[in-house]
């Protein structure tokens, strides 16, 4: 089920402005001169540990943040959010994004002064176990095998 977004979009240029994509360099459709109080950094497609403020998994123009005020949301690269967590901390800006790959796979969203205040459950498949959390090409935000949210 896609979730409405629960935080108001921000503008291509102030998301592109703040993201480190990997592969290296903004992309190419990126502009500049919009600013942010903190960087987004992205950390790959996927990822298996422990996910801090302002770090993301970003695919294809695709960016899921978990920002600092305890939220984790997927966003286009026009900036308009597609998916939000609904576990927002407010004013603890220290919430992480923990991947566990128990049976079944789970993401817990964790503040520091609250603690756990968001849990996601993924899902195995017959031939396999999820071992992460990924953003696809197609904007599909996946907890092992299980589709969470998309654009």
């Amino acid at each position: 089920m896609k979730r409405k977004p629960r935080i108001p979009a921000m503008g291509f240029a102030a998301l592109a402005a703040t993201l480190s994509w990997s592969g290296g360099g903004a992309p190419a459709h990126a502009t500049t001169g919009a600013t942010r109080a903190a960087a987004v950094t992205c950390v790959g497609t996927s990822f298996s540990g422990t996910l801090g403020v302002n770090q993301a998994i970003c695919n294809s123009g695709y960016a899921l943040t978990m920002q600092d005020n305890g939220d984790l949301v997927l966003r286009r690269s026009n900036g308009s959010a597609c998916y939000a967590s609904g576990t927002r901390a407010a004013g603890d800006a220290s919430a992480t994004f923990v991947f566990h790959a128990a049976a079944p796979p789970t993401v817990d969203i964790n503040s520091a002064s609250r603690g756990l205040i968001g849990r996601i459950v993924g899902a195995h498949n017959v031939t396999g176990l999820g071992t992460n959390a990924s953003v696809n090409n197609r904007g599909e935000f996946y907890v092992g095998y299980k589709k969470i949210g998309y654009c």
